[in-house]
């Protein structure tokens, strides 16, 4: 699996907004890729998030953001996603990994 980290700072009093535009994101993502997507928020520091998106490998995944960046609607989020950074930090880190272990019981009783 191809597996892609982004790490970035959004206003704090933005979040219901940065949410509804990961919503509407993943709905775009979804007619061009198989892939899984977690947002994470750390505890204590309401603005720090942390994106972890999975896919079937790193081919698939070039072969399909060329597909989700052609899309019109795509650009308008983005611009919408980078006015809630937080203005003391507008950066957005990407780091990419191989996975390979995974470990879940978290279905099991």
């Amino acid at each position: 699996m191809f597996v892609k980290v982004y790490r970035y700072r959004i206003k704090p009093d933005k979040t219901e907004e940065f949410l509804e535009i990961q919503e509407r994101a993943g709905q775009i993502y979804q007619k061009h890729v198989t892939y899984r997507a977690v947002h994470l928020q750390k505890q204590g520091e309401p603005g720090q998030w942390m994106e972890i998106h999975w896919y079937p490998d790193e081919a698939a995944y070039h072969r399909s953001m060329e597909l989700v960046n052609s899309e019109p609607e795509i650009r308008r989020l983005w611009q919408k996603f980078q006015a809630l950074l937080d203005p003391t930090d507008k950066t957005v880190n990407e780091e990419y990994f191989a996975q390979i272990r995974s470990e879940d019981n978290l279905g099991r009783k």
